[in-house]
């Protein structure tokens, strides 16, 4: 292989990758809005509040049983 189809095929392997990384990046964005929005029956733009954001973190911080 010539060095320039290795550095071709990195470039493509990479430009994959980030691909990749964007596809699911938008899938959670999506989801987030539709899981929000219609099942929990408020705003879909809501769930980029940073507010709603720290109380779903917050039952991950703090023990359920006490």
């Amino acid at each position: 292989m010539t060095k320039k189809k290795v550095l071709m095929d990195m470039l493509w392997f990479v430009l994959k990758i980030m691909l990749v990384i964007v596809l699911v990046l938008i899938a959670f964005i999506v989801g987030a809005m539709v899981g929000y929005g219609v099942l929990g029956d408020g705003e879909p733009a809501g769930v980029f509040d940073p507010a709603i954001w720290e109380n779903i973190f917050s039952y991950f911080k703090t023990p359920v049983i006490k």
